[in-house]
């Protein structure tokens, strides 16, 4: 197996009363995920985290932390996600891209397990799971 670059993206991870909020990604058939997206060029990785939250759900956060980086295929190909976790600083989660992000939903470790076994959750949040967990208690 050859050694492909993995792409970079970053994705937030934002916790409230003990629930992950999570975007319905239909791009490509629903992709449960926490808002995200590939890293530009010259754009550090918080720059890049806070930028697609606010694109994704017109919300502006802080970064409060990294949880992980975690592989992932995803329609487009191989990414490498590092996962942070944030914080809202000010406005309430809205949809932006209609198109893409129709819904989103805040979720439990039960929903997000739940999730996994009917294959809507993305990889790298199945493989996060269990980092996640220790933030939910």
């Amino acid at each position: 197996m050859h050694n492909v670059e993995m792409k970079e993206m970053t994705a937030g991870l934002i916790i409230r009363d003990g629930r992950a909020l999570l975007v319905h990604n239909m791009k490509h058939g629903l992709r449960i995920e926490p808002p995200g997206g590939k890293k530009e060029a010259g754009e550090g990785w918080e720059e890049s985290v806070t930028r697609e939250v606010r694109e994704e759900l017109g919300v502006e956060v802080v970064v409060k932390g990294t949880i992980g980086e975690y592989a992932t295929h995803s329609p487009e190909g191989e990414f490498l996600v590092r996962l942070y976790l944030c914080e809202i600083t000010s406005g309430e989660p809205v949809v932006m891209e209609p198109d893409k992000i129709p819904s989103f939903g805040w979720y439990s470790l039960e929903d997000m397990k739940k999730a996994a076994s009917d294959g809507t959750l993305v990889p790298n949040m199945v493989l996060a799971l269990p980092d996640i967990a220790k933030f939910l208690e």
